[in-house]
């Protein structure tokens, strides 16, 4: 994976955080995208800087086309090309279908799902020109297996597994591989948002792991199948869960 380029949504803080410290420590280089926080993407551009001076931050709304296409062009500008394109922005509400806020329920969409939509559009035209160009979107287990209290997220979620396998078709003719990942709870500052410890301690017990996933343990996957040696998987949905499907 050395000298590749690569682009990593939300890449400020929890799994795409982990992402870009992997793929910078391959010897990458990583635009790390961020959507608001300018003090989380300094807290970050510390740590990264530890390990690498190869990356550059972009801020950028993924649901915001002008601004994804912008943040395209940056790349284009500096590489005219692009190997790896991480699709991890995401957002969540909490709220029962009855008490929807139809709005909030619009922007969970645009984000998780749409957002992955305009970048996979505009990273196209880059990823075409690498020799062996691959696209890892992260979803989550509740696009498969959903709950309650998060329509929003799980109606998402399941859009990005499908959305990725019709890129697989699309793509394949232009050497583009498209994989989803699927994590189970993971500690980030989004996942465990709300939740007390006793809540947590309930959620790893129940895993057949007793644990909850890392941020590393969905990062590895991720770097796998961007890798050359995930070169015959194309359009799968990795399940990166410690066994909670099978409950």
């Amino acid at each position: 994976m050395k000298d590749k380029i690569a682009l990593v949504t939300g890449g400020t803080s929890g799994i795409g955080k982990e992402i870009v410290k992997q793929l910078l420590l391959e010897g990458c280089f990583v635009f790390v995208n961020f959507g608001h926080s300018e003090e989380i993407m300094y807290e970050a551009k510390k740590e990264f800087k530890e390990i690498s001076k190869n990356f550059k931050c972009i801020k950028a709304d993924v649901s915001k086309e002008q601004e994804v296409y912008e943040m395209f062009e940056t790349v284009k500008e500096k590489f005219g090309k692009l190997d790896y394109l991480v699709n991890n922005a995401g957002m969540n509400i909490d709220c029962f279908i009855e008490d929807l806020d139809i709005d909030g329920f619009r922007k969970v969409l645009d984000v998780n799902l749409v957002g992955k939509v305009i970048c996979t559009k505009f990273a196209i035209p880059l990823l075409k020109k690498s020799e062996n160009a691959s696209i890892v979107n992260i979803a989550s287990r509740l696009g498969t297996k959903p709950c309650e209290e998060a329509s929003a997220y799980c109606a998402s979620e399941a859009g990005i597994i499908n959305f990725t396998k019709v890129s697989a078709l699309e793509l394949s003719k232009y050497k583009i591989r498209v994989n989803t990942i699927s994590p189970s709870l993971t500690r980030t500052p989004l996942a465990l948002a709300g939740w007390t410890e006793k809540e947590i301690e309930e959620q790893m017990n129940n895993n057949p792991m007793y644990r909850l996933g890392e941020p590393i343990d969905i990062a590895n996957a991720t770097l796998f199948l961007l890798s050359d040696k995930a070169s015959y998987i194309n359009g799968e949905n990795l399940n990166v869960n410690g066994g909670i499907l099978l409950k």
